[in-house]
Formats: structure tokens, C-alpha cells, sequence
């Protein structure tokens, strides 16, 4: 003959399984509903779930909680199951679980018999009153209130929680490794523990993750187009990284690491077309609407850049780098993806951009204020011969080194250090005796530093 135990947990299973579509419907409406208090599109909210207590589930709380002691019948003990339908709301960061949770408190204001109410979500029911968060069974805290949904006549019972991801991920390891493993309990004690020192990690990795993610949040607000410069580089700079490897991706089958150069041709398109220059506002649209063409049209890097004429500068730092670029656009493979790319940004001939480009590298490295204020104190005609044959050899330098290297910012700027306190340390030594200056032992030298700070 079977135990009354399970004739009570059969007639309580058979009444839950009864009234199944009654709780399908308040667990729709439910979630529903605080998917629109708990906006999911807000930052702070990652996801939101429910679920309904499977019978399993329900036959090991019957026994565990002992209600076979304490009620009477299956329907009396299913309105006592607190948790019959659970919804979780998992939040970002521990912080934000507390922030959600008083959230609650402006939207359920009215109390009817103990319960907080909200005339917008008629029928919720919310025990506001409950100290938070609660205390659970293994020492640890978690944001649990307890409610019912009045659907018709019928109080259907729920549980609501709030969840930060560290705090989901360690219920799921709680769930799986203690409560589901019997064995543990001969362990109890030091697993108990270990459990704890595991949960304290993951509370410090919660404060990690938040750090982290305050700073991704503050650099995304900077790229932003129209804040500030540096917002408008780093725009620039993701758009076109993100361009270069989905276009590489479609014509070629790979992408290459284009950070680096991405971020020199954001620098040359700001200070070519955006410092001190009018209706910056209506060029950053202009670029945003040819971000917009290049992403949909066709950017191959599979063709050939056609030079047309051969490039050729008076100056002699852009001659000798404008044509070390012009050999390298169709032979070396990054050099010939970062040219499309910078070609395909600006309007005009090839030939034309390219000079375009060698006078901003020169600039970078040269500051033209700087650089006419050098060797005051020599002849003019010296003065001009040390300087001409001084930026000569800072392009040869670069030409030789060949490598794309050369253009990405951290050594343009070593490179722009170099050559400045290069030349006041030789202004300072020869000011007084400009002839002994042996012109091209410094060169020679000037080279050697340079190739060392590139290679």
C-alpha cells in the first residue's frame, strides 16, 4: 500500500497539471509586463526570463519543504508554492541590482491587503515589504520578491528576481556542482568554503568587469561624430578598420590588422579637412555619407592602383617619400590596402592625394614653425643647406626602413622626437662655430639613429 505522502504529492500534481493553461497565461502576461518596467533595451538590463515550476521540480519542493505535513490538499499547497512561476531580471553589475529593485517602488505605489499595486499592470501583485535582499539558505543575498497574478479568481503565485551576471553564472554553478551532486555533502564543510572564496572572486570580478566596461562606455561617448576632435578621430579611425576588413573579407577571403593605419588616416582626414576649417558639422555628414557608399559599393583590393603620371616634389622630403610610396602601392600588399583605402576617402587624382599625404607626414615630423626657427643664429645659406639635407635624410631613413611601420602614429611621433632634439642639440653645439659642423658625418649619423628607432 502506498504512502499518503505520495497519494497527497499525485492529487497535487494532477490539480497543477489541471490548471496548466491558467498559469501559460499569467506567465505570458507576467513577462510581458515587466519587460516594460524593466525596459530591456535600457543599459543596465542584459535579459529577462521566466519559466513555470516543472512537475519534477515541483514533487522534490512537495517533500523537501515537507507541505505533505502542512496542508491538507493539492490546492492548498499549490496556493502556499511561492514560486510557482519564476521571473528573473538579470542586470549588468551588482550594483545594479539594487538600483532595478527600487525601481519597483515608483511604479507599484498603491497597497491593497499588504501587496504593492500598479493600475498599469492591473492584476500584479508585488510583497514590497520583504527586507532586501533576502537572505538564502547558503549565507548569500539575492534581491527575491515574492507576488501573486489575480487571474479571474485565481491567485497564481510567482517569484521575482534580480540578477546581476555574476551572480546569475554563480546560481548556475550553485545549482549544478552542490545541489544536484549528493556526494558533496561528505564534504560539506571545506566545499562550503571553497564555495564562498569562489563567490568573493566573482564579486571582485563584478567590480572588474564594471570598471571595464565605464571605460568602453566613456570612449564610445567620445566617438561620437561632432564631440570633440578626439571623438571624431576615433570615429573615423573604428569606421574605417571595420570597412577595410569587411571589404578585404569580400574581395580577398581574409582581413589584416588595420588598426594602426586606421588610425593615421583618421589623423590626416582631421587635420587636412577639420582643423581650423568652416562647416565642420556639414563635412562630418559628407563623411558619414561616403563611409556609407564605400560600405555598400565595390572596394577591391585585388586591383592595381593606376598611378598616371609619376609622382615628383620640389620639396625634397616629399619627393624622396612620395615616390618610396608610389613603388610600394601595387608590390607591397599593406602598403597597397592602406593606399586604396586613403584614395578611396579623397577626391582628386592619385597623384595629387599622394602629395597630399607626403606634405602631411612631413608636417607631422617637421612642424613648419619649429623647423624655420632652426639654426637662427647660422648664414642663411647655411642654414638652409643643414636643413634641406637634415629632412632629406630623415625620408631616406623612412624610404629605407619600407616597412608600413613607418606610418603608424606611436613612431612617427618617436620619429618627430627624434629629429627635433637631434637638430637643438646640434644648434646648441655649433652655434657659436657653424663651420666645423661636418654635414655629412651628421647625416650619416642622424640616419643610423633613425633606422635603430625603426626597425
Amino acid at each position: 500500500m502506498q504512502l499518503d505522502l505520495f497519494h497527497f504529492i499525485q492529487e497535487t500534481v494532477d490539480y497543477y497539471m489541471n490548471n496548466m493553461p491558467s498559469y501559460q497565461y499569467a506567465e505570458s502576461q507576467l513577462k510581458r509586463a515587466f519587460q516594460q518596467i524593466f525596459d530591456t533595451s535600457r543599459e543596465d538590463v542584459v535579459a529577462l526570463s521566466s519559466r513555470i515550476k516543472t512537475v519534477a521540480s515541483l514533487k522534490e519542493k512537495l517533500i523537501r519543504n515537507e507541505f505533505y505535513l502542512q496542508y491538507d490538499n493539492g490546492p492548498e499547497a499549490i496556493e502556499h508554492l511561492s514560486d510557482l512561476i519564476g521571473i528573473t531580471i538579470q542586470c549588468r553589475f551588482i550594483r545594479n541590482e539594487a538600483e532595478l529593485y527600487n525601481d519597483l517602488f515608483r511604479i507599484f505605489t498603491e497597497t491593497v491587503t499588504g501587496f504593492s499595486v500598479c493600475r498599469t499592470y492591473a492584476g500584479i501583485y508585488l510583497n514590497l515589504r520583504m527586507p532586501q535582499p533576502q537572505i538564502q539558505r547558503n549565507g548569500f543575498t539575492i534581491y527575491r520578491i515574492d507576488g501573486y497574478y489575480l487571474h479571474n479568481t485565481m491567485k497564481i503565485n510567482f517569484e521575482l528576481q534580480i540578477k546581476s551576471m555574476v551572480h546569475t553564472f554563480w546560481s548556475e554553478i550553485e545549482h549544478e556542482v552542490v545541489y544536484k551532486n549528493p556526494d558533496f555533502v561528505m564534504y560539506d564543510n571545506f566545499n562550503r568554503n571553497m564555495l564562498g572564496a569562489i563567490r568573493d572572486n566573482l564579486d571582485v570580478v563584478d567590480r572588474q568587469l564594471e570598471i571595464m566596461y565605464q571605460e568602453i562606455s566613456y570612449q564610445s561617448k567620445r566617438a561620437q561624430i561632432g564631440m570633440d576632435a578626439e571623438g571624431f578621430k576615433t570615429f573615423v579611425s573604428r569606421s574605417v578598420n571595420e570597412l577595410v576588413n569587411r571589404k578585404m573579407k569580400e574581395s580577398i577571403g581574409f582581413a589584416t590588422d588595420f588598426k594602426k593605419c586606421s588610425s593615421i588616416i583618421a589623423q590626416y582626414i582631421y587635420i587636412t579637412d577639420f582643423i581650423n576649417g568652416e562647416n565642420n558639422r556639414d563635412r562630418m555628414i559628407e563623411y558619414l555619407e561616403l563611409l556609407s557608399l564605400l560600405s555598400a559599393g565595390d572596394l577591391d583590393f585585388t586591383e592595381e592602383i593606376v598611378t598616371g603620371i609619376p609622382y615628383s616634389s620640389r620639396d625634397p622630403f616629399c619627393d624622396i617619400l612620395g615616390k618610396f610610396f608610389e613603388k610600394k602601392l601595387n608590390t607591397d600588399f599593406r602598403f597597397h590596402v592602406f593606399f586604396v583605402m586613403l584614395f578611396a576617402l579623397r577626391s582628386g587624382t592619385v597623384t595629387t592625394n599622394l602629395d597630399e599625404f607626403c606634405r602631411f607626414i612631413r608636417s607631422l615630423l617637421i612642424p613648419k614653425k619649429w623647423f624655420g626657427n632652426c639654426f637662427a643664429s647660422f648664414s642663411e645659406s647655411r642654414r638652409n643647406e643643414i636643413k634641406t639635407k637634415l629632412s632629406e635624410i630623415l625620408a631616406e631613413a623612412m624610404a629605407d626602413n619600407g616597412n608600413i611601420r613607418i606610418l603608424f602614429e606611436d613612431n612617427l611621433y618617436q620619429c618627430m622626437q627624434l629629429f627635433r632634439d637631434y637638430l637643438n642639440r646640434l644648434e646648441k653645439k655649433y652655434s657659436d662655430h657653424q663651420d666645423e659642423l661636418d654635414l655629412e658625418n651628421v647625416a650619416r649619423d642622424l640616419y643610423h639613429q633613425i633606422s635603430i628607432l625603426l626597425n
